[in-house]
């Protein structure tokens, strides 16, 4: 069994936690991919038109690094860097914030061995 880090030893905080499990939980049938990223939405009208709409969460994890808007996807998507990658492996190893059913996907992406049976 994985042994649980210390309280605070999570690098995200509760909103984060909140916003990741909102953009990457499975939901009817469908299990997001970290490799396919996050879709952000653009303004559709004002001076902003076209524009990524990055909520302040997200802008938080961007200027700390864990995540990452490259030009190529016109602002269209937000990637974990690897940074990120090993602080949301450290997240689903916890135990505490991410349920292994809607987010098994992950553990799979992340490249952690599934925990034996029984336990």
């Amino acid at each position: 069994m994985t042994e649980r880090q210390p309280p605070g030893a999570v690098p995200f905080t509760a909103a984060e936690r909140s916003f990741i499990r909102q953009e990457l939980a499975a939901a009817f049938g469908v299990r997001p991919s970290l490799a396919k990223g996050i879709r952000i939405n653009l303004w559709t009208s004002g001076s902003r038109r076209g524009e990524p709409k990055i909520p302040p969460v997200l802008g938080a994890m961007i200027e700390r690094g864990l995540i990452d808007m490259p030009a190529e996807d016109l602002g269209q998507r937000a990637y974990f860097t690897q940074t990120g990658l090993a602080a949301l492996k450290r997240l689903y190893e916890d135990g505490r914030y991410l349920d292994p059913d809607r987010f098994g996907h992950l553990r799979e992406e992340l490249g952690i061995p599934e925990p034996p049976l029984g336990i």
